[in-house]
């Protein structure tokens, strides 16, 4: 595994991560008698996020990181479908669609 995958595979985790705090803090806003805790789980996300990213960044081109830090768009409205069944629409799905096209244009780049 050479220094360039592993840093793809970090932005990846990252863009997870940040789907993972903004459910955090979705959560939090609906359900208030448990909001520290989402909201220290949104925090604790977003300081995991920045540590691995920075990171990514010693391998990795930033222009190539941040093009592929869109993956947090597809990552968010995974799990916001997963875990609180939202919907996702054809038109969204697509342009979701279009934002995988584009990262595996960049990751394949790298």
């Amino acid at each position: 595994m050479n220094r360039t995958f592993l840093g793809l595979c970090l932005i990846i985790v990252c863009a997870v991560i940040e789907g993972l705090a903004q459910i955090s803090w979705k959560t939090a806003s609906v359900q208030p008698q448990r909001s520290r805790l989402w909201i220290t789980v949104g925090v604790v996300a977003y300081g995991s996020e920045i540590a691995l990213y920075t990171l990514a960044l010693t391998v990795v081109d930033v222009s190539v990181a941040f093009a592929m830090g869109s993956l947090s768009f597809v990552s968010v409205a995974v799990l916001s479908r997963l875990l609180l069944g939202e919907k996702i629409s054809w038109m969204r799905g697509a342009g979701l669609l279009l934002i995988l096209s584009g990262v595996a244009f960049m990751g394949g780049e790298a």
